[in-house]
């Protein structure tokens, strides 16, 4: 499933970025892409960090440790993107969302599936 979501996001995202090309926004393009590319990265260390955490019988606390990095990580791409002026606010949030829907949306449509 999660390919399946990386696949479909980039596919979205794509078409997000052509969408704001034709309409001649090339710098918000570009953040557009870079806000999704950084949801997208999130996304699969997260899911991997929840297999990992699902497949284990105690929690360790180094499972802890990796999701707070993760989240700085994240944090800090956005900040550096921001403060070096190389992508806007508005474009980040809109890949960002984009990505954060398709997922909501692939979450929603698998979670009525049996297996």
């Amino acid at each position: 499933m999660i390919r399946n979501v990386t696949v479909v996001t980039l596919v979205v995202l794509v078409a997000v970025v052509l969408i704001a090309l034709v309409a001649g926004y090339g710098n918000l393009s570009l953040s557009i892409l870079l806000g999704g590319i950084v949801g997208l990265l999130n996304f699969v260390f997260l899911s991997k960090s929840i297999t990992s955490l699902l497949n284990t019988d105690n929690v360790a606390p180094v499972m802890l440790i990796f999701n707070m990095v993760r989240l700085i990580v994240v944090m800090g791409a956005l900040f550096v993107l921001i403060y070096l002026k190389l992508a806007e606010i508005i474009g980040l949030s809109i890949g960002l969302t984009v990505s954060f829907l398709v997922v909501m949306v692939a979450g929603y449509l698998g979670s009525g599936k049996k297996s």
